[in-house]
């Protein structure tokens, strides 16, 4: 679809809700066609010029329009069946109300963009993007949020109208990065979520989120995860032949050294769309698979500071207004990337670079910068910071999470066993947990026997404290016990909803560890649901989400037939795999970890 289509789409959409809605305005159409025909115009022109050009790690801070690039990403539901996102309507085959739920990388912000510009180009409804961590700044009331996006839009200036067009389902709202939403604002967004919704509940609704930020427990909502690159169905080659379209030569080159890959970790690795980018982008100078993921942001980071201009500009560097060599660089973006990771920045104004350049210069009293120098230079110079209406965030979240787990890395090894405490503590909240796996993976290659240490084990042995392993059905309500206390049911007029798993709080901590199982017992658990006779156990009433919900409490351990069906289920032998896992990890690390100090002993007696 080009940009010249996309424009004559927004005329043509324009004048047909003007003649859809003529009904709604009887008494005073002229205002409200002028409100559609000169108003939301604008808006529909305004959106489109922002969301059809986004920038990414090949083009460096070079806006590129969307359709140039852009790989269409699919969905799966919980029976694994594929929706596809060609037209934003497959998406609500269920209902009016969808999660998007994708892991770090695997496309949530470039699919968002698609399918606004999709709902457009379809003439599906006026599309409302908003990103949910600005929430965090208020008292977490959406609705106020919502409305006050519309009118700063000026997409009315007349509440009646903007009511009529609310209540008759005019608009799609698009509700970026659940996750991204603090703990002490989220049950507030929930509730005046489920209120705006009750009260415009024929308009569409799409929430994206990473996993494992309760975001599944939504009532009302289908919750569909993104699908990753098929290597068999020649979904990586074709994403690699679309990003160097013009560079065919080096697109075959790629596509071999992929299908000569004999390490079987690249078959997984390389389905991520983020780290299928950073391999196309090193390509040229290592043209190698890393045996290791931080391996490959050590050569994109080497990428962009020194090789990625030499690529059409022989032998050119770029110059850096600020003077400050690479290894600078690297050590400012450690500090800065550990502070607001754990600050739980991820966007950054300047009042807040400025804020922690500050700290960041107070421990480094060599290193002399220009703040305003520094930030251009990783805008422009470097392209690790791209900006948006005076928010600077990193090329992509992963990046920043690689520093701050160098920075981990490099402290000496009473800070390091102090970090890893303070690491522990902080993961074990729901709205950290979100983001743990990529930083916690890093810092598990990158220092590999700190982490074992001072992090791994403390948590495997947790954890295997849960599961009381007397005999193999103990094994399996332990296991489950530890995962969930109650099933919801959320009593709305869809009776088809099914029931939803409560997580329990203590999950979070031990995530990064435990996550392949508790993926597989939540999807078992989301199936079993389904066979639960609701009416044989006594449900008590909750009114913690304004609508009638009836929850299922496990106090007096997991009833006979939800038990019965778990026995009879996948479950049984996961929990027994899960145990056998726990059991033989804390083996292997323990052991890990005492033969790499009796080698630093015997290394150290050599001399």
């Amino acid at each position: 679809m080009t940009e010249k289509i996309l424009e004559t789409i927004i005329v043509t959409f324009t004048k047909e809700l003007i003649l859809e809605t003529k009904s709604l305005f009887n008494d005073f159409y002229d205002e409200a066609a002028q409100l559609i025909g000169v108003d939301l115009n604008n808006y529909l022109t305004k959106q489109k010029t922002k969301y059809a050009h986004i920038k990414t790690l090949l083009k460096g801070n070079t806006p590129v329009y969307l359709y140039e690039i852009y790989f269409p990403i699919n969905l799966t539901d919980d029976d694994n069946i594929t929706i596809t996102t060609d037209k934003i309507s497959n998406v609500f085959r269920d209902g009016k109300y969808v999660t998007i739920i994708g892991d770090a990388g695997s496309g949530k912000s470039t699919l968002t963009k698609h399918l606004f510009l999709n709902s457009i180009r379809e003439k599906f409804a006026v599309p409302i993007l908003i990103e949910l961590r600005y929430l965090n700044e208020t008292d977490g009331d959406i609705e106020k949020y919502i409305l006050d996006k519309i009118f700063e839009n000026k997409l009315s200036e007349n509440p009646t109208i903007l009511e009529r067009l609310l209540q008759n389902g005019k608009f799609i709202f698009f509700l970026d990065g659940f996750d991204e939403l603090n703990s002490d604002v989220k049950n507030n967004v929930i509730q005046n979520l489920n209120s705006f919704i009750n009260k415009y509940d024929k308009n569409h609704f799409i929430l994206t989120s990473r996993p494992y930020s309760n975001i599944e427990n939504l009532p009302l909502f289908v919750n569909f995860m993104i699908k990753e690159l098929n290597k068999e169905s020649g979904e990586i080659d074709s994403f690699i032949d679309l990003q160097l379209k013009k560079e065919s030569e080096l697109a075959n080159k790629i596509k071999k050294s992929l299908k000569d890959n004999k390490s079987e970790y690249i078959e997984s690795f390389l389905t991520n769309p983020l780290l299928l980018t950073l391999y196309i982008l090193t390509f040229q100078t290592y043209a190698e698979i890393p045996s290791k993921k931080y391996i490959f942001y050590r050569r994109v980071i080497n990428a962009l500071f020194s090789e990625h201009d030499s690529k059409t500009k022989l032998g050119y560097v770029r110059e850096k207004q600020s003077k400050l060599s690479q290894e600078q660089f690297e050590e400012i973006l450690k500090a800065f990337s550990f502070l607001s990771y754990f600050d739980s920045q991820y966007n950054f104004d300047f009042d807040y670079i400025n804020k922690v350049l500050f700290t960041v210069k107070s421990k480094f009293n060599k290193i002399e910068f220009d703040n305003n120098k520094f930030i251009f230079d990783l805008k422009s110079s470097i392209a690790l910071w791209t900006e948006d209406n005076g928010d600077y965030s990193f090329a992509h979240r992963s990046l920043q999470e690689y520093f701050a787990a160098l920075f981990i890395k490099n402290l000496n090894p009473v800070e390091n066993e102090r970090a890893y405490s303070k690491i522990i503590e902080r993961f074990s909240s729901e709205h950290r947990a979100w983001e743990v796996e990529n930083f916690l993976s890093l810092c598990h290659e990158m220092d590999e026997i700190n982490f074992c240490k001072f992090y791994y084990l403390p948590v495997l042995e947790e954890l295997i404290s849960y599961i009381d392993n007397t005999d193999f059905i103990s094994i399996t309500k332990s296991f489950i016990l530890y995962f969930t206390d109650s099933f919801v049911r959320f009593d709305t007029k869809n009776r088809n909803i099914p029931i939803k798993i409560n997580i329990n709080e203590l999950v979070y901590k031990g995530i990064y560890v435990h996550l392949p199982f508790t993926k597989q017992l939540f999807s078992h658990l989301v199936k079993i649901s389904k066979d639960v006779k609701v009416r044989n156990h006594l449900m008590l009433e909750n009114d913690i989400t304004r609508i009638n919900t009836k929850i299922l409490k496990f106090k007096n351990g997991i009833p006979e037939d939800v038990l019965g069906l778990c026995i009879k289920s996948p479950i049984n032998q996961l929990s027994q795999d899960y145990y056998n896992y726990l059991q033989n990890e804390i083996l292997e690390t323990t052991k890990l970890v005492a033969q790499a100090s009796n080698t630093d002993r015997e290394l150290l007696d050599l001399i």
